[in-house]
């Protein structure tokens, strides 16, 4: 129960700072909305993602890991399609630049490629968070 209730404040915190930093990923009810969300993906990501992750093994070997976020994708298409409150429309990064580098606008329109963003972003949140904790 421990371990559930971690994944959910840190799947939810990784929503919240996801949604930040790129639009295109919308709550109903905003933190309501945020929080079944997060309590939705938390639930796949515990039971639905192995699976998904077993399916996607051979891809991921030949690939050497460089696609093992495909599965958060799928996950997360789960999700949005499960849920009314959710839902992911595109994926749109308006940039960043200071003295040291510069990361580029990225506009995706297409729902796959928002997905496959995002599930970038939110692992990569998430493995910072998990870091951070310990």
């Amino acid at each position: 129960m421990k371990r559930l209730l971690r994944l959910f404040v840190i799947e939810t915190a990784a929503l919240f700072f996801a949604s930040r930093i790129a639009s295109g990923m919308f709550f109903a009810n905003q933190f309501e909305g945020l929080l079944i969300t997060g309590a939705a993906l938390t639930v796949a990501s515990h039971f639905i993602r192995p699976l998904v992750n077993i399916l996607l093994l051979p891809l991921t070997l030949a690939t050497l890991g460089l696609l093992k976020f495909l599965g958060g994708a799928i996950t997360l298409f789960i999700v949005d399609i499960s849920l009314p409150q959710f839902e992911v429309t595109g994926f749109h990064f308006a940039g960043f630049t200071n003295d040291y580098f510069s990361l580029p606008s990225v506009n995706l329109s297409h729902q796959i490629g928002g997905y496959l963003a995002f599930a970038f972003v939110i692992s990569a949140i998430s493995t910072l968070i998990h870091w951070v904790r310990k």
